[in-house]
């Protein structure tokens, strides 16, 4: 607490809050700020940015570019270099809360014609590399020798055939995406409206796609009738490649979210949460049960 109250105290007109409510929040920790009639949300961002493969100068340009097209929170505040954000609340709950209702075909398609304007947005001078932000938390990880799972080494291989499959990484499949669509990021707003862009940068289309299919369970992706409506709305037809394409980069998006935990592992990030959960925990469940499905 001692942090937000030196950040609120050196920005004149939130010297003195009404009330601080402390909201959810896994690599960073968030408040409900009250200042008279008026609410806030603040984000403490996470010291460890770098190690995280963030950049705090493109998650605010992206903020700024989706505030303008609609489709971010209202900005307030951002605070460089620490990248703490202040911004107004928005009145919608995050489909994490609905997933029922985040299942349905007519829903998907709808946030998949977000994702679509996501990606027309200009382009930011920053790259997100899920296959090399993956190998560098494993890296990390043996380092500080977290026991992983046998088997580990097997699904990095596969990690390396599904990047040279791929191949260079060029327009239309380049462009300015989110990286990190999981629906408590997804706002049931009129028009959807994405939070948390901390990952925001230059990337492939079918990260953001495949992501879809993850949201609201890492472990159990959407089986295939809303594949084809991700597809069918993004592209206007489902085409083989497509498909292949978005089926190798469910396995990525699964494996960055175990990277995401073992980097939060190794750097020692507080586990303030939910209750019982510990990144290594999450990380090697997760892990796990790839290694069995592969």
């Amino acid at each position: 607490m001692q942090l937000l109250r030196d950040l609120l105290s050196s920005i004149g007109e939130f010297r003195e809050p009404d009330h601080v409510e402390p909201l959810r929040g896994l690599s960073n920790r968030n408040f409900l700020v009250t200042m008279g009639q008026d609410e806030y949300v603040v984000r403490l961002a996470s010291p460890n940015a770098e190690c995280l493969g963030i950049s705090r100068e493109a998650e605010a340009a992206a903020l700024r570019l989706a505030e303008g097209a609609g489709l971010g929170p209202d900005v307030v505040r951002y605070v460089f270099p620490e990248g703490h954000l202040i911004a107004k609340p928005i009145a919608a709950q995050p489909f994490s809360e609905t997933p029922n209702r985040y299942r349905e075909l007519d829903t998907l398609r709808s946030v998949v014609r977000i994702v679509r304007r996501v990606h027309a947005l200009p382009a930011l001078d920053h790259t997100f590399n899920p296959f090399a932000r993956i190998r560098a938390s494993f890296e990390r990880a043996a380092e500080a020798r977290v026991a992983l799972p046998a088997g580990s080494a097997r699904i990095l291989r596969r990690l390396d055939e599904i990047e040279a499959t791929r191949g260079p990484l060029v327009p239309p499949y380049l462009a300015l995406c989110h990286n990190d669509l999981f629906a408590g990021n997804l706002l049931d707003a009129d028009p959807i409206r994405l939070i948390d862009w901390e990952f925001a940068g230059m990337g492939d289309v079918f990260f953001d796609l495949a992501t879809l299919l993850v949201s609201c369970d890492e472990t159990a992706p959407l089986p295939d009738a809303h594949r084809h409506a991700i597809l069918d709305e993004y592209f206007g037809e489902e085409r083989p490649e497509h498909r292949r394409r978005l089926d190798d980069m469910v396995l990525v998006v699964q494996l960055h979210v175990v990277a995401w935990a073992l980097t939060h592992h190794t750097l020692g990030t507080p586990e303030h949460g939910w209750e019982g959960f510990t990144f290594l925990g999450f990380a090697t469940d997760l892990l796990t049960g790839l290694i069995t499905e592969l």
